[in-house]
């Protein structure tokens, strides 16, 4: 009877051991995928973009302080209801009308925030993300919340008396320095910020400063 009760004692045992361990390998590959998916993401997958006007230039240097004006557009006019953005256009008060200058007229971000992609709202000190509580200051850089990098920038260029984004860019903000990027997806971190990046990831385009 001994015998018998401990070998059942010891079978039960067994049984729970294969449980556990199985639970927790589907755990340990629930976690492991998303990740795998994440590092493994291809670099040389870089997002296009058409040019697009956004208004009159007269519509954008009425603004005092920072009260940056939300400017929508359609990049693919063939697909308007899937293509349909939102840029916000800062009047810097600056003259130059070449968008790398530190004297710019214009900063032209994206409302597309950087941690999943959700729409990105000016602030008077600001952007804020409603989605997930990140925070942005007033040059895009990120000072709160889960995003990985500062808000994307547009390159921009004015023609005949009308704004154009002519390119979509990534930063990377140092003081007063701006480094640009080939564009990334929300949720994708720029060379140097994570282990391999380098690697993994372009090297910068332009330097501003």
């Amino acid at each position: 009877m001994s015998n018998q009760s401990g070998t059942g004692r010891m079978t039960r045992r067994g049984a729970l051991s294969v449980i556990t361990v199985g639970v927790g390998t589907a755990v340990a590959g629930a976690i492991a995928v998303p990740v795998a998916g994440y590092v493994a993401s291809p670099a040389a997958e870089e997002e296009t973009f058409r040019p697009a006007s956004v208004g009159p230039i007269s519509r954008f240097t009425a603004e005092r302080g920072f009260e940056p004006t939300a400017a929508p557009f359609v990049e693919d006019p063939a697909q308007p209801l899937t293509s349909s953005q939102l840029a916000y256009v800062h009047h810097t008060g600056g003259t130059s009308p070449s968008w790398l200058d530190r004297d710019a007229m214009f900063v032209v971000f994206s409302n597309r925030c950087t941690h999943v992609g959700c729409p990105a709202q000016a602030t008077g000190v600001g952007f804020s993300c409603p989605c997930h509580g990140s925070q942005f200051d007033q040059r895009g850089d990120r000072i709160a919340g889960p995003a990985v990098r500062p808000l994307d920038r547009f390159q921009w260029e004015i023609r005949d008396g009308e704004l154009w984004i002519t390119q979509r860019w990534s930063v990377e903000i140092d003081g007063d320095r701006v480094a640009y990027f080939p564009v990334k997806a929300p949720g994708q971190p720029l060379a140097g910020q994570v282990p391999a990046a380098d690697a993994l990831y372009p090297a910068v385009t332009y330097n501003l400063g």
